[in-house]
């Protein structure tokens, strides 16, 4: 994982989730992963960059706060229960 620079092809550039109880990281089989991962398959290399700093270098460019709020967004929405 590089903190300094965005890499497409490093697990630790995408995004991840955890186990509110343990603690421990989901695999990427893990049912919301796959949510997840999907969503994140549809970002565009820009917008992936956006998350990269926004995480990693913990940016506050409004762009980039922008794209982290409508990606966060769009996840709560798939992880949703239906009806809701």
């Amino acid at each position: 994982m590089s903190r300094d620079k965005f890499d497409d092809n490093c697990a630790g550039c995408k995004p991840m989730m955890m186990d509110p109880v343990t603690r421990m990281v989901y695999p990427d089989d893990h049912p919301m992963m796959v949510v997840v991962l999907r969503l994140w398959s549809e970002t565009t290399i820009e917008e992936r960059r956006a998350w990269h700093r926004f995480t990693c270098q913990n940016s506050r460019a409004v762009e980039d706060l922008k794209f982290a709020q409508t990606f966060s967004e769009r996840i709560d929405a798939a992880l949703a229960p239906p009806g809701n």
